[in-house]
């Protein structure tokens, strides 16, 4: 965590007049914790820096020190922008597809880029199939072969992305430069991919309370 965030967050508590005691119950730590984030003895995690970031009704960017500007996007009472759980969700797969891009792995790059095109091509033909006017040529390959290639599809990829990251017998082996390229932290997730990276971090925070 950079050296503005432990400042902010002390700040942020002051400015709004709440104790610290009030604000680790809020954010869901102890009092002793929230003590060592606040003082840069402990750096926190990323569900803390979004719960932080809503609780003083802030960006991600600013508690981070990288904008002046306090207010960003409003977020609506699921954490997403209110600009849209929409522009919230783009933004999350352009960050996973810069990421692939980044680590520099045309393969793992392109089992990405297919997993996603096959999950959004079987969502598709879902909702298509709601209005019973629309035209039933749109689509060449019949049900339920779609349905079956596209979901084996979506398991492929996905079989393939895990065999690249972790099987050390595999020829397809990320390298240790591109494993380098994949580390990920709060500051990078700000810095390097600014909105999108806030967006994943949203994501990634809803996500997980739905699956809980």
């Amino acid at each position: 965590m950079n050296d503005n965030f432990p400042r902010i967050l002390t700040l942020l508590r002051r400015e709004n007049g709440v104790t610290q005691k009030q604000a680790a119950a809020a954010l869901g730590v102890s009092q002793a914790l929230l003590s060592h984030y606040e003082n840069g003895i402990r750096e926190c995690g990323l569900d803390f820096v979004v719960r932080a970031a809503e609780y003083y009704g802030v960006s991600c960017d600013y508690l981070l020190g990288r904008t002046p500007t306090p207010a960003g996007a409003k977020s609506d009472a699921s954490g997403m922008p209110a600009g849209g759980k929409h522009d919230s969700l783009l933004g999350a797969i352009r960050m996973l597809l810069e990421m692939s891009e980044r680590i520099g792995c045309e393969r793992l790059t392109k089992e990405v880029e297919g997993y996603l095109t096959a999950s959004v091509y079987r969502l598709f033909r879902k909702l298509y199939r709601i209005h019973p006017r629309n035209e039933s040529g749109f689509f060449t390959i019949p049900e339920p072969r779609a349905e079956l290639k596209a979901r084996c599809r979506i398991e492929e990829t996905a079989a393939e992305t895990e065999i690249l990251i972790k099987d050390s017998c595999c020829e397809k082996l990320l390298t240790a430069q591109q494993r380098e390229n994949g580390l990920l932290t709060t500051d990078i997730l700000i810095s390097d991919y600014g909105d999108d990276g806030s967006a994943m971090l949203l994501l990634v925070r809803q996500e997980e309370e739905t699956l809980k």
